[in-house]
């Protein structure tokens, strides 16, 4: 991916007040997310330097999310994220520490890396990092109800129903939609006879710090073996229930489900009510797989793929939307029967 012309100089201003001197040289970084990254090397140090995506249908506030969380982050579980450095909100770009590291793959996942993850999870929501945390925002589409969460991912269901075109391209996503959205009506009703009190708000000793998007594909492995886990613009306070069905649902590397009650247990151990953790997540489970089937279709809505599209502007439309019909229908294939 290319650098923009002007992005030297808009770099060369978010760094003006660090003692890292002159900017030596700004490449972009591969992406297939919401945003650009750049490496930049300057006279003292390596950085990481992020452009967040901007558009008015999406108004969520990335930079300042991201950076207020890793802010947090630094002091509640120092070396387990980047570091924020500095933040131009005018010009939607801040300054990281610079991650050397790689991606894992899915068959190279193990209990010692979900191990690393809960770790972080837990060192996020000590009392002491809790109360470091008082002042951050709920989580870009937090859920504190078991309500909530049906309406949330209600909402993402009908929103497909609705708003994907339906021409020949579009064929295949459209009909998994349908099928998506009958299966969906039946489940929300499924859960909502099956919980305790599914309009009653969490209380918030039993809420979470969590990093949203929480899994692997935002985590890069050190040459040390440590991992370190990136991509906070959604973070804040929320429902542990969720975590656990985000973490479990992720589409690029996916987490053995062999491992989801050891997770779930190690995660509700850190709520003064660990059983009942236990029970919405998994209640609440197959929810999430229907959130991540409506995720992987997103490409066929204009603002997200818009999002992709300036993340990475050189993508083929057409590859990328058959790749994320296929993620789809491999989750909808794994729900449970009904």
């Amino acid at each position: 991916m290319s650098v923009q012309p002007d992005m030297d100089a808009r770099i060369a201003k978010l760094l003006a007040a660090m003692p890292v001197g002159a900017v030596r040289s700004v490449a972009a970084c591969a992406s297939s997310g919401n945003n650009r990254t750049y490496k930049v090397q300057t006279e003292h140090r390596t950085l990481a330097v992020k452009q967040y995506f901007r558009h008015g249908d999406d108004t969520r506030d990335r930079l300042g999310t991201e950076f207020g969380f890793l802010s947090f982050a630094a002091q509640a579980a120092p070396g387990c994220a980047p570091a924020p450095l500095s933040m131009d909100c005018e010009e939607s770009l801040a300054a990281y520490e610079f991650v050397e590291g790689r991606a894992l793959a899915a068959a190279e996942l193990q209990w010692t890396h979900v191990q690393a993850a809960i770790d972080f999870f837990l060192a996020l929501n000590t009392p002491q990092a809790r109360l470091l945390a008082k002042d951050l925002p709920p989580a870009s589409e937090a859920c504190f109800s078991v309500a909530g969460h049906l309406e949330l991912v209600g909402r993402r269901v009908a929103g497909l129903a609705a708003g994907i075109p339906d021409t020949v391209d579009n064929s295949a996503a459209v009909a998994l939609v349908q099928q998506l959205k009958t299966y969906w009506d039946a489940l929300a009703s499924r859960v909502l006879e099956s919980a305790v009190a599914p309009d009653v708000l969490l209380a918030p000793a039993q809420r979470c710090l969590s990093p949203s998007d929480f899994g692997f594909h935002n985590a890069l492995l050190q040459a040390d073996q440590r991992l370190r886990f990136l991509d906070f613009e959604y973070a804040g306070w929320d429902d542990p229930a969720k975590l656990v069905g985000d973490f479990f649902a992720q589409l690029a590397v996916p987490v053995p489900a062999e491992y989801f009650d050891r997770f779930v247990a190690a995660i509700a151990a850190a709520f003064t009510d660990p059983q009942a953790v236990i029970a919405r997540a998994n209640l609440l489970r197959p929810v999430y797989q229907v959130k991540w089937c409506c995720i992987a279709l997103n490409v066929f809505l204009p603002t997200h793929l818009a999002r992709r599209q300036f993340a990475n502007p050189g993508m083929d439309k057409a590859i990328l939307q058959r790749r994320q019909v296929a993620k789809a229908q491999s989750i909808f294939q794994s729900l449970p029967t009904l």
